[in-house]
């Protein structure tokens, strides 16, 4: 599907509720339509946002292209415009929230933008099983994880859909409810922000930046969904590695050069899984980098902010509440995904050891099982170069940053109280002297 055009991505993402069905309604295994990978880069593809080399040929593709990623870094300038016209400790956490999300969308944006192609090669070789290893399968049970990996893709998609459009209502018309506000704060040439001065332009910006919004929430969901389909495709290729190795105990009744060759089509396949998840790190790398970067500082931002604003603005404390769980939802999918890679490469070697009869092979046989053992024990992570690997390690220590920004902020309340008690004892004795 990487050289599909405009008109075949349309017809892909027509077809999807039409695929679920049909797989949902297969109670048992069943062969699925295509990986859900495809659907997330059609979605992209439609939005503009996906310029690979098949796309690039069509002009008014480029064009528009070139518009969107204008209008988002327009949007991302506005906000940053509007960074030193916070008044208080509230309103800049407020605008720092935003300015992150926003930085985050751009950022993973124009990331993807520049390596699409690597992208769909990556798609390309997560079909390597049905491609090379068995283009025939017909085993029950490859077939019922293969499913199985479908419909929580699929799933987590459909779901993930709704609740971003849902979080998108919530921003565009929350202002509607209050005063005159545009969705986030932002500045703009000529004051056009302000509704007293410039009523038309105003109500223009509103419906062009919730359009905006609307759109960026849009093709962030299906950006994370391509690296969150990644990490899940990698967990069902090593799984089905980890099938295919304990089938060959079944072989008894071949010979060592007949084992020796089925054993060896496997180890091709678990280098393939070795060299794509590499490959994968590359391509993602900036992507992972600005999410790791973002969760952690909007986390911790919306947390302290929280805590801060409980007494003063409840309605600004529900609304970093909100962020702060939407913070921490996005980080703990791509942890739990990253450590599901993580457990099931090493169950690979345990594969490999429990194979029944490896024992009574010949000793290059049972040489080149302990190869594969060896190797099965350094675990496959996508990481986040320079920094720390999606697992739940890193989740973990997330969480312990926003513990601390709680005692950071219990700790300056003690120490507003001691001030506050500081100052009424010295009024006390001026009063006396």
């Amino acid at each position: 599907m990487a050289d599909a055009d405009y008109q075949s991505n349309l017809r892909l993402l027509r077809d999807f509720l039409d695929d679920f069905r049909s797989v949902l309604r297969q109670k048992t295994s069943c062969h699925i339509p295509r990986l859900a990978l495809n659907y997330s880069r059609a979605s992209l593809s439609l939005l503009c946002l996906y310029p690979n080399k098949k796309l690039t040929t069509i002009s008014w593709y480029r064009w528009i292209n070139f518009v969107i990623l204008s209008n988002i870094t327009v949007v991302l300038l506005t906000l940053v415009f509007a960074l030193p016209e916070s008044k208080s400790v509230i309103e800049m956490g407020d605008d720092m929230v935003w300015f992150i999300g926003m930085s985050l969308i751009v950022t993973k944006t124009f990331y993807v933008n520049l390596r699409c192609n690597d992208i769909d090669e990556i798609i390309w070789d997560f079909e390597y099983y049905n491609r090379v290893l068995r283009p025939h399968n017909d085993d029950e049970e490859i077939l019922t994880w293969q499913r199985f990996c479908y419909l929580a893709e699929s799933g987590l998609f459909i779901n993930c859909f709704f609740m971003v459009n849902i979080f998108s209502a919530a921003i565009c018309l929350q202002p509607l409810m209050g005063e005159e506000k545009l969705p986030f704060h932002c500045i703009w040439p000529f004051h056009w922000h302000r509704a007293d001065l410039h009523p038309k332009m105003y109500w223009f910006l509103y419906v062009w930046m919730s359009v905006t919004s609307h759109f960026n929430l849009m093709s962030i969901l299906q950006v994370d969904m391509v690296g969150i389909s990644t990490f899940f495709q990698t967990v069902l290729n090593l799984k089905l590695l980890c099938i295919e190795i304990r089938k060959l105990g079944d072989m008894r009744a071949a010979n060592d050069a007949q084992f020796h060759a089925e054993f060896c089509r496997v180890v091709r396949y678990h280098q393939h899984i070795i060299k794509l998840v590499g490959r994968a790190n590359s391509a993602f790398n900036g992507a992972f980098n600005a999410q790791i970067l973002a969760s952690f500082a909007m986390i911790s931002i919306s947390t302290f902010e929280t805590m801060v604003s409980v007494s003063v603005d409840p309605k600004m404390a529900v609304k970093f509440a909100l962020l702060m769980v939407v913070a921490f939802v996005q980080l703990s999918t791509w942890c739990i995904a990253g450590t599901l890679v993580y457990t099931q490469s090493l169950e690979v070697a345990q594969a490999a050891f429990d194979m029944k009869g490896w024992h009574t092979k010949a000793p290059e046989i049972q040489r080149d099982i302990g190869f594969v053992i060896m190797r099965a024990q350094k675990p496959l992570m996508y990481v986040a170069k320079p920094f720390l690997p999606f697992t739940l390690g890193t989740y973990m220590l997330v969480r312990r940053s926003h513990l601390k920004a709680d005692l950071f902020h219990h700790a300056v309340q003690y120490l507003d109280q001691v001030l506050k008690n500081c100052y009424r004892l010295l009024a006390l004795l001026q009063e006396s002297m």
